[in-house]
């Protein structure tokens, strides 16, 4: 079946199928903020759901050799889950997501623990993203284990960036092979611990630059979080982060054997004013990391020293007309940053997104891009420079659901 086929069945299914709730709370679409964890299994005892992404894409690049590409495609996701209670405490679930192009389109099945490409699955690949089992044995306390989703975004309204953490973000498929546990205080503070395995070939999250698996000791990464949601004045989101990667760093590049530990902290903030879920309204936030341990500059291709400080900031206006908002990012990631799904390593980005979910229809998405070195590299004529936008659409859908 070709891409176009898929997507176009996808869709009809979707529009025929009543829409999920997205989240109120905090201003951002539940598509890009749910994680495994977050299925509760008091819920439907077998449900069958999913959600089919399309976008059209469009990009100008001029690469660091002088060089220029421009060109067009049109890609899509679609992802299908089953989730069955068990008991009450205990939940299984899995789900089947591919992604393609409209260019390049070839099914492929694979399993596998590292990702294929720099972004997950390549065209044409499916997989199973999730696989798990997670037990609630009280109401405060989940741990899911298999393979599952984790995200920890800056909860902006209509971005939902991490400089960390954030499987399968826009039309990608990644995924956290390992287990989550979750802990939820009555004072609206969460604590989470991830345990995730990493083969000798690669993560199945995004990971850049200069990290690296073949060392034994790298097998098993860690990451933990203290995050709160509970409304503080105008501040509605407070989470630090922090990710340990024993034996990931090839400090001196990948050809090197020297392995040494790379580990990296994250703080998340966001603000909303005036504080209400409906209405014309403001929210805004800063995520800001730093990594001490980075890799040499000769590594790093840079004639200077590697810098481990990211950081990004948006400013989001809420439904200025009914259901439409539109939003700001601006972004620096230094050369020592090698862990966010969103900004690459050495990059400055600025980009504007426009934002309408109207209801009992698809989310419509609409952005524009600029992308651009922040330190010229050794041996390049010019810094990277590179202008994309695209047209999104997200549909989420039940199937069915039975108890």
């Amino acid at each position: 079946m070709t891409l176009p086929r898929l997507l176009c069945a996808a869709a009809i299914l979707a529009l025929n199928a009543p829409a999920l709730a997205q989240q109120q709370d905090d201003d951002t679409a539940e598509v890009d903020t749910e994680t495994t964890v977050d299925v509760l299994p008091e819920r439907d005892k077998l449900r069958v759901s999913g959600d089919l992404r399309v976008l059209a894409d469009y990009f100008d690049i001029n690469f660091r050799s002088g060089d220029g590409l421009g060109d067009s495609e049109f890609a899509g996701r679609v992802r299908l889950r089953g989730e069955f209670g068990v008991t009450r405490n205990l939940h299984v679930g899995t789900r089947l997501a591919g992604r393609g192009f409209a260019s390049d389109f070839d099914p492929e099945f694979l399993w596998q623990p590292d990702a294929p490409g720099p972004a997950g699955l390549q065209s044409g690949q499916f997989t199973f993203d999730e696989l798990y089992a997670l037990w609630t044995p009280v109401d405060k306390l989940s741990v899911a284990a298999g393979r599952i989703q984790t995200r920890f975004v800056l909860r902006s309204g209509v971005f939902a960036r991490s400089l960390d953490r954030n499987d399968s973000n826009n039309v990608n498929v990644t995924w956290t092979d390992g287990a989550q546990a979750t802990y939820r205080a009555d004072n609206g503070w969460e604590t989470h611990f991830v345990m995730q395995y990493n083969s000798s070939d690669g993560s199945g999250s995004i990971r850049r630059g200069q990290l690296d698996f073949s060392d034994r000791d790298s097998r098993v990464t860690y990451f933990g979080a203290l995050q709160s949601f509970r409304q503080w004045g105008p501040v509605v989101q407070r989470t630090l982060d922090v990710s340990y990667l024993p034996k990931s760093l090839a400090t001196d590049g990948l050809t090197s054997s020297l392995r040494e530990d790379y580990w990296a902290i994250v703080g998340r903030l966001a603000m909303r004013w005036p504080q209400r879920a409906t209405g014309t309204r403001v929210r805004g936030g800063i995520e800001l990391g730093y990594a001490p341990n980075t890799p040499s500059p000769a590594a790093a291709n840079l004639d200077e020293s590697v810098d481990g400080v990211a950081w990004n900031v948006v400013v989001s206006l809420m439904d200025f007309a009914p259901n439409h908002s539109i939003a700001v990012n601006y972004g620096q990631t230094g050369a020592g940053w090698l862990l966010s799904p969103h900004f690459r390593q050495n990059e400055e980005s600025t980009e504007i997104r426009y934002q309408w979910r109207p209801k009992n229809f698809p989310l419509i998405e609409a952005r524009i891009r600029l992308r651009r070195d922040l330190v010229l590299e050794s041996d390049a004529v010019q810094k990277s420079r590179t202008v994309d936008g695209f047209v999104r659409l997200t549909w989420q859908f039940n199937v069915f659901s039975r108890r």
